[in-house]
């Protein structure tokens, strides 16, 4: 039986102009450029989620490609001389590949990343703000969690999940209740995290939570009304709050989907089957997908 990485691949339509490695650039990435540019001098990098599939998340920037963007797909974990956990996953990462860009002459690189993925891009957003100019989360985490690995079952680890400049980055404990766990997804009929992460969300120390109000542009969330593997819902809200307490200065955008899982992509992928709300209504779900998508294009161009 195929793997969902092996799908992905088949679908893969677009040869990347550029492919980037380890021992060459410093990072594993594919650049993907369209052949009619409808952002000038922009250019976004593209991180998946904790799934860990790489092919997923060029699939995914295809479809933004095709649309005139010039996109970035970065593995940041789970390929060869990466982590393969959320063990201090290296930010730095994302330091190379927009310093890269910007001397091909993009002069604004934004971010955009699903899940765990979202997490490293508000991250990498307010620790580089003088270098990236717009940040896209989609089902995204207020907090810089707790690390972990994912075996035959989800082990927490002490240490945070990503780093910066050789150090771990303040985190936020998980709490791991196997009992929670086995109930939430007996519930759901898939593997839920929610309540791992709700105590985290609500209160986590302030050296934990994401400083958003340091990015230097402006900021898209995207999220469904009720996400199952973690309250992103929740986390957008924190968000929003924390931008509009600390008086940020550009323009802030939430957008919430109530038929909507934690694979909120213009990409119809088999993962999306685990997910109850998709399989109940997979018609109001993709156009969910469709007009995140669409909305996102269309802050890209008239608010970035």
């Amino acid at each position: 039986m195929k793997t969902n990485a092996e799908r992905a691949q088949e679908r893969l339509t677009l040869t990347p102009k550029t492919e980037f490695t380890l021992k060459k650039d410093g990072f594993i990435g594919a650049l993907y450029q369209p052949e009619q540019d409808e952002y000038p001098g922009k250019a976004v990098i593209m991180f998946g989620g904790s799934d860990g599939i790489y092919n997923l998340t060029k699939l995914v920037a295809e479809q933004y490609v095709k649309r005139g963007m010039t996109i970035l797909a970065l593995a940041y974990w789970n390929e060869p001389g990466l982590p393969d956990g959320f063990e201090k996953v290296p930010v730095d990462s994302v330091e190379k590949a927009v310093l890269w860009l910007r001397g091909q002459g993009f002069e604004n690189v934004g971010l955009w990343g699903i899940s765990m993925g979202a997490e490293l891009a508000l991250l990498a957003g307010s620790l580089m703000p003088q270098l990236i100019s717009c940040v896209t989360a989609v089902c995204p985490t207020n907090i810089c969690g707790q690390g972990f690995v994912k075996k035959k079952s989800i082990q927490a680890l002490e240490c945070s999940a990503f780093s910066w400049r050789g150090e771990e980055l303040p985190w936020a404990r998980l709490k791991l209740s196997r009992a929670a766990i086995l109930r939430d997804s007996l519930r759901e009929r898939i593997v839920c995290l929610r309540s791992c992460y709700e105590d985290a969300v609500r209160g986590a120390p302030e050296e934990a939570q994401i400083k958003v109000e340091n990015i230097g542009g402006p900021v898209l969330l995207l999220y469904p009304e009720h996400d199952v593997m973690w309250p992103s819902e929740l986390s957008a809200e924190k968000i929003r709050a924390r931008l509009k307490e600390r008086g940020f200065a550009y323009p802030v955008r939430c957008v919430s989907y109530k038929y909507a899982s934690h694979m909120l992509v213009p990409v119809k992928s088999s993962s999306i089957k685990m997910f109850r709300v998709e399989r109940k209504y997979p018609e109001r779900c993709w156009e969910s997908d469709l007009d995140a998508f669409e909305k996102t294009l269309a802050f890209w161009k008239e608010v970035w």
